[in-house]
């Protein structure tokens, strides 16, 4: 009796690998099902008054993702499909939109991150002298700004701003990084800057070690959402 109860339990769990090795690299049809209704609602709200039709979906087992074929129904002069990509199996969520990023205004985009790196940039050196660079992403949607637009912190985007700092690390150690971290946060909010995320690379820009001083490479790293609790141990050491 023990012995079948072993068998029966060693059968459940090799079962239950290989489903789950399966499931690892094509995906289920429920997931997929569960991804597609997602889709449809999806393309309801974003898009009412595009006549859209949801195709061939395939599962990418690198990226854990479905994506789904989706063609324009209206729109005769493109033959192409637009590919919409999927996360999550329980709550599946769009994780990429094709339509949205074709729509993207990207001259407009680099030039007002460039212009926003360069205040923001300016206001942060007046507090903190180790600020070495701030880059900006943000999106813009075609015609939904004039192109000759100067940038400032109200302008209307198509959500909050990411930005990326460079610090310069001479003679700075973990925890100077980290109260640097919360300093520049409690800076950016006072002043109202829209962000959703904020990525912090310390670099070391002179020693043996540099082999290219205009970018050095990473000591310390770190990051933050507008909101986040920054901790220390958040302040990550690189290159041990």
């Amino acid at each position: 009796m023990k012995k079948k109860l072993l068998y029966s339990v060693l059968i459940l769990l090799l079962v239950s690998f290989v489903l789950a090795a399966y499931n690892a690299f094509n995906g289920n049809p429920v997931s997929k099902q569960l991804s597609k209704k997602a889709l449809e609602h999806y393309l309801a709200d974003r898009y009412p008054e595009k006549n859209l039709r949801i195709d061939e979906g395939i599962y990418n087992f690198k990226f854990a993702e479905y994506t789904f074929e989706v063609t324009d129904i209206g729109d005769r002069e493109r033959s192409d499909p637009y590919l919409f990509s999927l996360k999550g199996f329980v709550k599946p969520e769009v994780s990429a939109d094709r339509i949205y990023e074709e729509n993207l205004n990207g001259p407009l985009m680099e030039r007002l991150g460039s212009e926003a790196g360069k205040e923001i940039k300016t206001f942060l050196s007046k507090s903190i002298n180790s600020v070495a660079g701030v880059d900006v992403y943000l999106e813009v949607l075609k015609g939904k700004i004039e192109d000759d637009v100067k940038w400032e912190k109200n302008i209307n985007l198509e959500g909050p701003m990411q930005i990326h700092i460079l610090l310069d690390a001479a003679n700075a150690d973990r925890e100077s990084v980290y109260n640097t971290s919360k300093k520049i946060q409690r800076l950016l909010n006072k002043e109202g800057y829209d962000y959703e995320y904020v990525s912090i690379n310390a670099n070391i820009f002179h020693g043996e070690d540099v082999k290219d001083e205009d970018i050095g490479y990473v000591k310390y790293s770190t990051s933050f959402e507008k909101h986040t609790d920054i901790k220390l141990r958040d302040a990550e050491e690189e290159n041990q």
